[in-house]
C-alpha cells in the first residue's frame, strides 16, 4: 500500500571523492578570503552553474577530486516538473548529466563495519533530498480552505505558519533538520507564469491544477537529518525508505480518516473537549488526557494545542476529500 503513494524528488546534493584524481577542473569561479595581515585564509571553487532549456539549472563542481552535484535534476531540461521522478531515476539523471562533463558517475561504495561508528557506507554521500507529493482537493476555495486548517498543525515541534498570500503554510523555516511546506501548486504556477523567464508554464497544466485544486507537500531533508537516519550515503537510501520517511512526517495523510461534516458527531467523550477549545475556554484536563484527545480530534483537522481564534473559526466544518495525485496518462505522453 505504502509504495502506491506516489511521492517523488525534487532536489539533490550530492558529492563523492575520487581519491586517484586526475579528472577534469570544473566550477563557477573561487573565492578568496585574506586577512587584515594580507596573507590568504582560505580559498573556496564555487559550484558552475549549468544552464538546462526551459529556464533551468543545476550546479556541478569538482576539484579534480572530488564531484558535487546540486540542483532539481527533476526540473533541469523539462518543460514542467509537477510530475517528477523516483531517487533511482533521479540519480540516473544526474549519471547522463555528468557523462556529458567527462565525469564518473556517483557510486554506493562498500558497506564497511567500524569499531567506534557502526557500520558505514565509502560512497557518494547526500547533503540533501527534497521529496513531494501532489494532492487533490476538489477546487480552488477547498484548497485554500485546507491551507488554512493546516496552519494550526504542528510537525513534531514545528507548528505550521500561513504565508501572507494564504497559498503556502510552512512549517521549520530555518532549521538544520526538516523543513516542511504544503502550497497551492496552482497559485506557484501563475506566479511563475507572470514572469518573464516563466513563458514556458504550460496553461494546460495551470488549468489542470485550478480545476482539481491541487496542492503540494513537501519536506527538504537536510544533512543532520540524513545522517541521524541512516541515509547519509547513496547505498544506504532507496525509494522505499524515503517514502516511510515521508509518511512519517506527512500531515495529509492523517486527515484522510475526517469521515465528519459536522462536529456534533463527535464521539461523545471528546465533545467537551471540542467545545471548550472552540470557544476559548481553558481545558481542564490531566496531561495523559489531553494528549490523547488531541491526538483523537487531530484526526477532524483539530488541534487542541494551539489556541483557537474564535472570531474566525467558521460555524459548519466542511468535509474536504483528499486523494494523491499521480500522473495521467495526457502528461506523461508529453511532458515525462
Amino acid at each position: 500500500m505504502m509504495n502506491l503513494i506516489p511521492v517523488f524528488v525534487d532536489y539533490l546534493t550530492i558529492r563523492q571523492a575520487h581519491h586517484e584524481g586526475g579528472l577534469p577542473v570544473i566550477n563557477g569561479g573561487r573565492v578568496v578570503r585574506i586577512d587584515s595581515d594580507g596573507e590568504i585564509e582560505y580559498t573556496v571553487d564555487t559550484r558552475q552553474g549549468l544552464e538546462g532549456s526551459f529556464d533551468s539549472r543545476v550546479e556541478v563542481r569538482c576539484d579534480g577530486n572530488q564531484v558535487e552535484f546540486s540542483g532539481n535534476i527533476s526540473r533541469y531540461g523539462r518543460q514542467d516538473n509537477f510530475f517528477g521522478f523516483t531517487f533511482a531515476d533521479s540519480i540516473q539523471r544526474i549519471h547522463e548529466l555528468l557523462n556529458t562533463l567527462g565525469l564518473p558517475p556517483f557510486t554506493s561504495g562498500k558497506l564497511y563495519k567500524f569499531a567506534d561508528s557502526g557500520w558505514t557506507w565509502t560512497g557518494a554521500r547526500v547533503s540533501r533530498i527534497d521529496i513531494t507529493c501532489n494532492y487533490v482537493t476538489g477546487s480552488m476555495v477547498d484548497s485554500e480552505a485546507l491551507l488554512r486548517n493546516m496552519a494550526g498543525h504542528h510537525i513534531g515541534r514545528q507548528k505550521g505558519s500561513l504565508a501572507v498570500n494564504g497559498a503556502t503554510v510552512e512549517y521549520g523555516r530555518g532549521s538544520k533538520y526538516v523543513y516542511g511546506k504544503l502550497y497551492c501548486k496552482t497559485t506557484e504556477l501563475k506566479k511563475h507564469k507572470s514572469r518573464k523567464s516563466g513563458q514556458h508554464v504550460s496553461d494546460e497544466v495551470v488549468d489542470f491544477c485550478q480545476s482539481l485544486g491541487v496542492i503540494r507537500e513537501e519536506f527538504t531533508l537536510k544533512s543532520r537529518f540524513l545522517l541521524q537516519n541512516g541515509l547519509a550515503y547513496l547505498g544506504a537510501i532507496t525509494d522505499s525508505l524515503l517514502i516511510e520517511v515521508y509518511m512519517n512526517r506527512t500531515q495529509l495523510q492523517r486527515l484522510e480518516k475526517v469521515q465528519y461534516e459536522n462536529f456534533n458527531d463527535l464521539p461523545a467523550n471528546l465533545r467537551a473537549t471540542y467545545v471548550s477549545w472552540k470557544y476559548g475556554f481553558p481545558i481542564t484536563l490531566k496531561k495523559t488526557a489531553f494528549y490523547k484527545h488531541r491526538k483523537a480530534l487531530l484526526a477532524y483537522g483539530v488541534d487542541i494545542s494551539i489556541p483557537n481564534n474564535v472570531q474566525t473559526l467558521p460555524i459548519k466544518i466542511k468535509t474536504i476529500e483528499l486523494a494523491a495525485l499521480t500522473a495521467p496518462d495526457w502528461y506523461i505522453k508529453k511532458y515525462a
